[in-house]
């Protein structure tokens, strides 16, 4: 692959530095204490330990509107971190940003206009996207990126790999509006390298970070205008006054309640950060907010495991523990592999992006009144499994594919990773996963006819740009196949895991306007309030138009609050 390539590689080391504390507690110098009385919306006073100009509620997307803000001209900035990791879900993510129109795409040859990426947008979300947020955002997206080259020296680079996901819809280009990588001096960056430099960004530019500190409410004036935020810091619950405040607090991955009202099927897995409440949501609605896209998510299905039963977990709408095996890496589009329901059959393009396959998990059954394909199974042959590494099972060190030694294993120096299951034949296979078997067979027989002559009559793998991507990410674009992206699954032993739908987070929150302001329900701003990132409706109606939305947007949002705060 070429220089404009992110590497993949990188996207992992990230990943595996999702453990690793970035920040730690306390409390650095910038914004200066101030005792003043202010009313309260009950008409009572309240002492304000703290004053700033803009306050940022969560350090991930959150860190760029925090370093506008200080590098603009905001008097005062502070950010509060509710964990104790540095960044939250955006500093283990893979790092790339959809910023569409940039001129790293132009110099890259992508020839592309607003009015596509608006027809794209609009196409992707059914319609459901703000077409004056949309504008906002394609608007001063290049910008952003020309502002973190002068503030923190990055360039940026457009990926060949995971680009718009939604082929082919009008609009749909195969190349350079998504997973933009960035580099500096040393090289391509991932996400924990760019957060990392976030942060000492920030604390060079004076802002005061306060890590392990909630904001728990927002404060407003007679008025209903937003004037600051009740925080939690240790055991003292803490008032901060502020001009501005900026919700970034991610989604609502992690609260059980949230996910059952809003989300249409359930998220056994996901790998956004334990912190993300909803917390953003609740405030907001509290003094009034309106919400949009509640029912989305950035689906991210992955193989299950950790030993839980995934019907415990439907039943108790829990998530399960501990995730290992998110499907950034299309195990399911492997040549020799596929993804099959209880009764055995195919629930979509296997070679597809992991947010448009995860949307398969919401059929719905009106025979057997349930989701039907909650949970499927990742089935595969020796053939493959003796190719291609897969959670807890590594095979060499995959020589220009997508795994290196660290990823993919589990610790377990060649044990048969348990989460896995063997057999000899398909039908003891599919005893072991509780699947029909003479559905299965069927399926597979005609699949296997197929997959020989290197066509999917049923869901079209391999046909999409896209497809070939991701498999030439993970297979090495195989050249002994009729369909890069086909092998029948013929070859015994067969394994098999759990396979279930997940997130990388929700997609829907506080609904913002084409300044990132946040709006009541009859879209009338909230003075003094804002939100970007996953606590507020996006740019793209909930739709995961293409890699690194979620990045891009927070980001470029961010951008647009602060220049909307400060009169810019």
């Amino acid at each position: 692959m070429g220089k404009e390539t992110i590497a993949r590689r990188d996207f992992l080391k990230a990943a595996a530095l999702s453990g690793m504390a970035l920040g730690t507690a306390g409390v650095l110098a910038g914004c200066a204490s101030n005792q003043q009385e202010q009313a309260a919306p009950s008409g009572a006073d309240i002492t304000w330990d703290k004053e700033a100009d803009i306050l940022v509620v969560g350090s991930g997307t959150g860190a760029f509107a925090a370093l506008a803000a200080a590098k603009l001209g905001s008097e005062s900035v502070c950010l509060l971190e509710k964990g104790q990791f540095w960044g939250g879900t955006a500093a283990t993510s893979g790092g790339g940003m959809a910023v569409p129109l940039s001129d790293a795409a132009k110099e890259a040859g992508v020839n592309d206009t607003k009015e596509a990426v608006v027809e794209y947008y609009l196409n992707a979300s059914e319609g459901r996207a703000d077409e004056t947020v949309i504008n906002s955002f394609l608007d001063n997206g290049n910008d952003f990126l020309k502002w973190t080259g002068e503030a923190l020296g990055w360039t940026w680079t457009p990926s060949t790999l995971f680009g718009d996901y939604y082929e082919p819809l009008p609009g749909w280009i195969p190349f350079g509006r998504a997973s933009l990588g960035a580099s500096d001096s040393s090289g391509a960056l991932v996400a924990a390298q760019m957060w990392e430099q976030l942060k000492a960004a920030l604390t060079d530019a004076g802002v005061e970070i306060m890590m392990e500190t909630p904001a728990t409410t927002l404060v407003t004036d007679e008025n209903g205008a937003v004037i600051g935020v009740r925080a939690t810091s240790g055991r003292d619950e803490i008032a901060i006054k502020a001009n501005h405040v900026i919700l970034a607090t991610g989604g609502f991955d992690h609260n059980a309640d949230m996910r059952a009202k809003h989300l249409p099927f359930k998220i056994l897995a996901t790998n956004a950060c334990t912190t993300n409440t909803g917390d953003g949501h609740k405030m907001g609605q509290a003094v009034g907010a309106d919400l949009s896209y509640m029912d989305s998510c950035w689906g991210a299905p992955a193989i299950l495991t950790t030993g839980q039963d995934p019907k415990e977990l439907i039943a108790n709408n829990e998530i399960a523990q501990e995730i290992a095996g998110t499907d950034w890496a299309m195990y399911r589009g492997l040549p020799g592999a596929v993804v099959v329901n209880r009764k055995g059959h195919r629930i979509g393009n296997e070679a597809t992006a992991y947010d448009t396959y995860n949307k398969a998990f919401a059929y719905y059954d009106n025979g057997e009144m349930e989701h039907l394909n909650i949970p499927s199974y990742f089935i595969c042959d020796s053939a493959c499994w003796n190719t291609y590494s897969l959670p807890g099972h590594t095979v060499g060190s995959m020589d220009g594919g997508y795994f290196d030694e660290t990823y993919g294993s589990d610790g377990s120096d060649g044990e048969f990773p348990a989460h896995f299951v063997q057999a000899d034949t398909l039908e003891e296979l599919a005893e072991k996963l509780g699947v029909d078997a003479a559905g299965l067979a069927a399926e597979l027989a005609a699949f296997n006819e197929n997959a020989e002559q290197g066509i999917d009559p049923v869901y079209h793998r391999g046909e999409k740009q896209l497809d070939l991507n991701t498999t030439a990410v993970m297979a090495g674009m195989r050249t002994d196949l009729a369909n890069p992206c086909l092998a029948p699954v013929a070859t015994p032993p067969f394994y098999g895991a759990i396979y279930v739908p997940g997130t990388c987070g929700t997609a829907g929150g506080l609904t913002i306007n084409e300044n990132a302001q946040v709006v009541n329900a009859l879209g009338e701003p909230i003075s003094g309030l804002y939100a970007v990132g996953n606590c507020s409706s996006g740019v793209s109606g909930g739709r995961y138009v293409g890699g690194g939305i979620s990045l891009g947007s927070g980001g470029v949002m961010g951008w647009v609050a602060v220049h909307h705060a400060l009169g810019l």
